[in-house]
């Protein structure tokens, strides 16, 4: 069944904090049970984890492009994504034929464009002119179209300073920020439908949809489907994902039962004049149960990025903690096995930023969940 991209409904085009995802319709379950009662029968999981409010859908691919004159550039057809550290490089438009150049594809830096809620499209800020000279992205050969010069070319084209190094470049040291290496630029439609395993080649499902903030150019999560009649999901960081080495597969440095610990993810399909539906479920600490607040800085999400990493090369048991970081200032939240999980990983988090900017909340000990 053919795949189509979606995003919450008004959520982007608002300019807030947005999620999107790639949806088909939801299994049928046996006995007309709906997949959160089926859920809640899984083995291993008597008492799922509440989840949050429903988020309404609506389709994604083919959202509009305009500039500030009102003048029609394309439509959104595909995604660039740097899926190793959490990245939208580009938005990959297609170009509307009234512009005289016919139908091409073209790369659009994520934070170039500017939402339109009140018109339902995006926009950006350039003539159609320049739009037009903008270098024609050959699908057929995607490899060629990730490199680093060229995607550099698209940036500086829409006013945008690439945060990642050019072929050859070196990094800063003096940068508050300093540039990174440009990882495999996937298109987001290759990517779904992708099996997921570890490196002990177990199978862990495959990719059934993400989660993306567009306007800031993050990708959120990758949502996981098990195979079987269950029809689990299970949300990922995308920063805990890598390619295989050739590239038609994800792998997670996880063992099953790490994995079974993961947040889940449902989806309602669209029926009797409701639109379709998701829920997805999120740690939560002491102090609060809602997500914990990210910022939208490069500043701050190479932070998090950074931090989150680190607790997957060392090792450490941290696969119920998340972490945010907003305006430098990172807090650390759900719970791990033991206190000394909870102190190397404030170690970690200490050690990217600084002692005085680190709120550790995680609490030792799986917390009791009640009927």
């Amino acid at each position: 069944m053919k795949l189509k991209l979606h995003l919450l409904a008004g959520a982007v085009l608002a300019g807030s904090v947005s999620l999107s995802t790639w949806a088909q319709p939801a299994p049928v379950v046996a006995g007309g049970e709906t997949i959160a009662t089926k859920r809640t029968m899984s083995p291993g999981d008597p008492n799922p984890t509440p989840l949050g409010p429903e988020k309404q859908l609506e389709v994604f691919i083919n959202i509009e492009i305009k500039n500030l004159q009102g003048e029609s550039l394309g439509r959104i057809k595909d995604l660039g994504i740097d899926l190793v550290n959490g990245r939208i490089v580009e938005v990959l438009v297609q170009t509307d034929r009234s512009l005289g150049t016919g139908k091409k594809i073209v790369a659009v830096p994520p934070l170039a464009l500017s939402a339109d809620p009140a018109n339902q499209v995006y926009r950006l800020n350039v003539s159609t002119e320049v739009f037009d000279t903008a270098a024609a992205i050959d699908l057929k050969h995607w490899n060629e179209a990730g490199r680093s010069d060229r995607v550099a070319a698209a940036y500086r084209l829409f006013g945008q300073d690439p945060y990642f190094l050019e072929e050859g470049g070196t990094a800063s040291k003096t940068d508050t920020r300093p540039k990174v290496p440009l990882g495999y630029v996937e298109r987001s439609d290759k990517i779904v439908g992708l099996p997921v395993g570890n490196f002990q080649n177990e199978k862990f499902g495959k990719v059934w949809s993400m989660t993306l903030d567009i306007p800031k150019g993050r990708i959120l999560s990758v949502i996981v489907l098990a195979p079987g009649n269950f029809q689990t999901k299970s949300v990922i960081p995308a920063v805990a994902l890598s390619f295989n080495p050739t590239r038609d597969g994800l792998l997670l440095d996880d063992s099953k039962m790490e994995f079974a610990d993961e947040p889940r993810y449902l989806f309602t399909e669209a029926s009797y004049g409701n639109g379709p539906r998701s829920k997805e479920e999120a740690y939560t600490g002491p102090h609060t149960s809602v997500a914990l607040e990210q910022g939208s800085s490069y500043r701050d999400v190479d932070r998090t990025i950074q931090i989150n990493r680190d607790i997957r090369a060392q090792k450490v048991n941290g696969r119920n903690v998340q972490v945010g970081t907003i305006e430098g200032r990172v807090t650390l939240r759900g719970w791990v096995y033991t206190a000394d999980d909870k102190r190397r990983i404030g170690e970690i988090a200490i050690a990217a930023a600084s002692a005085e900017v680190v709120d550790n909340q995680i609490t030792v000990g799986k917390p009791v969940t009640s009927n």
